[in-house]
């Protein structure tokens, strides 16, 4: 079953909007995407998250290959409270986040899709954060949070931030 379909659900994610599923939410992540052994036969795999609200208490990482499904915006919530940071960021196949991206031949975060998901940020930070990655497509995806309309450029201003560094710089970025 893991090589093409899982549920969030199978991982022991809830869905109710009270219940915290970051837990669950970043194990299926984790062992769905994060294993090095596999490297490309990851993209073939899809994480499908049912309709639901699905709070989270801290920021999800998203690792390379990761292809994420939902049932469409506003039916499909990731909603974080309590966090300091984005819903979600990416990440290497070695779990380093913005940084320490790609640091001991570690595989960039690369080849991410992400359909029918809105990422509904309660705090002021942004929804979700591309760093250091290439082709990284949202397909039919909402960002919601506390951003301002005509404020300044800050982080917490935004519902997607794109950050690069010289050595990795983020490319392919498509919003559909």
């Amino acid at each position: 079953k893991l090589d093409d379909h899982a549920s969030i659900k199978d991982f022991g994610a809830v869905g109710d909007g009270t219940t915290d599923d970051t837990a669950a939410i970043q194990r299926a992540i984790d062992e769905l995407y994060s294993d090095s052994d596999q490297d490309d036969t990851r993209s073939r795999r899809i994480l499908f998250f049912p309709a639901g609200t699905y709070r989270i208490a801290s920021t999800l990482t998203i690792p390379p290959y990761a292809h994420l499904v939902g049932e469409g915006p506003d039916k499909t919530i990731i909603r974080q409270s309590g966090a300091v940071g984005p819903v979600a960021v990416t990440e290497d196949d070695d779990g380093n986040t913005y940084g320490s991206i790609g640091t001991a031949s570690a595989t960039t975060p690369t080849q991410i899709t992400i359909e029918g998901i809105t990422f509904k940020n309660m705090e002021a930070y942004a929804g979700f954060s591309v760093d250091c990655a290439t082709h990284v497509r949202f397909v039919n995806c909402k960002f919601q949070g506390t951003y301002t309309s005509g404020g300044t450029d800050a982080g917490n201003s935004k519902g997607v931030t794109v950050r690069s560094t010289t050595a990795l710089p983020s490319s392919n970025i498509i919003f559909d």
